[in-house]
């Protein structure tokens, strides 16, 4: 898959080619070496199990600053998309399976990422940047045409609850659950007083889920109906909801509450019970603030990296997205552990990723 990358330097006097860079990039992220020296550092330690298991690999091998100068110049349009084929290619989505639409910027870089992450295979299917704070939105929609979203449901926060938005997804035979707040301020005060004063007659289906864990016990109730459907007239809408999340914990009892709206496909619906459906999907949205803007911050120091100039901090993070999903299909538990262990036997990772395979099938096809 990488070839397609153009590499942005002249051939002549090219002594790495791009794919192989990428390839090496992403074994030291699978290994914990986060910046362009440390990469050099294990590139150097660890050249002979490299050049038996990478093809094309002999001679030097790259150092920090052939990573700074061709990292910051790549084409980062193209890697995303890239990679966002390939890891829809290798993902085993779900019929109904949630997929959660969510921003996250990097500190310093002055770049913001729109991430489309699958709840249950907690992959990143596609992501897209853009170097205007707050243009998410404007982002959201392409991010939306690069993946498949027929019979399974997008998910985001109240920035999300758009008609334009609402409208693309239904074109392309999606479903949604999108949370309402205040930038819907009267969207949101029509489904609250439904809810509050149901009208005779109204249908309202409810799901509820207790859950325990050290002394707290977390109750939520989720009703959803369709009886604001035809006054509302908003794009595929076919149930709005209500969360009621109960909390107790040391004596103490917090209750909260939100609504949002929903499509749900009919074949879905057909095969679970719908207050069902958005329940989970509510819930699940999160994993992609839990299971991947964490992860780039907390095991691969994403915010406080120093890879600042030019498409780098794009393109690294694109690579971050990459080794995260691999160990989340690789159902690897803890990031460090296994990064600590790669690290120290090179030959595990290589058995781990399939090296031989991946490279002969995508990378260097």
């Amino acid at each position: 898959m990488l070839h397609e990358v153009p590499d942005p330097r002249r051939a002549q006097g090219r002594r790495h080619d791009l794919p192989l860079l990428l390839t090496l990039a992403i074994l030291a992220l699978c290994c914990g070496h986060l910046s362009y020296e440390a990469m050099e550092e294990w590139c150097q330690n660890y050249q002979q199990e490299l050049k038996t298991q990478v093809p094309f690999l002999s001679g030097h091998m790259p150092d920090a600053t052939t990573f700074h100068r061709v990292f910051a110049r790549i084409d980062v349009k193209v890697l995303e998309s890239v990679l966002g084929e390939w890891l829809q290619a290798v993902t085993p989505l779900r019929i109904g399976e949630g997929i959660a639409l969510d921003g996250k910027s990097i500190h310093g870089a002055g770049i913001h990422l729109v991430s489309a992450f699958a709840h249950i295979a907690q992959t990143v299917l596609f992501e897209q940047g853009t170097d205007i704070k707050g243009k998410e939105l404007v982002v959201v929609p392409e991010v939306i045409k690069k993946i498949t979203i027929k019979d399974r449901i997008v998910t985001g926060d109240a920035l999300f609850a758009q008609k334009t938005l609402c409208e693309v997804i239904t074109d392309k035979e999606g479903g949604y659950v999108f949370r309402v707040k205040g930038n819907q301020d009267t969207l949101e005060k029509d489904i609250r007083l439904f809810f509050a004063e149901p009208p005779f007659g109204a249908a309202i289906e409810t799901y509820t889920t207790v859950n325990r864990w050290k002394g707290r016990i977390e109750k939520r109730t989720m009703q959803i109906s369709n009886g604001l459907v035809s006054y509302l007239s908003w794009p595929g809408l076919n149930q709005v909801w209500k969360l009621t999340k109960e909390i107790k914990q040391k004596g103490s009892r917090t209750v909260e509450q939100s609504v949002g709206i929903a499509r749900i496909p009919k074949e879905l619906s057909d095969t679970i019970p719908i207050a069902q459906k958005v329940s989970e999907c509510v819930r699940g949205h999160w994993g992609i603030e839990n299971r991947l803007h964490r992860t780039r911050d907390t095991v691969f120091n994403e915010d406080h990296g120093t890879i600042r100039k030019g498409s780098a901090p794009q393109t690294m993070a694109a690579l971050r997205n990459l080794v995260t999903s691999i160990f989340h299909l690789g159902t690897v538990r803890s990031f460090p552990k296994a990064q600590r262990r790669f690290a120290a036997k090179p030959t595990e990772l290589f058995t781990f990723l399939g090296l031989i395979e991946i490279q002969k099938q995508y990378i260097y096809a």
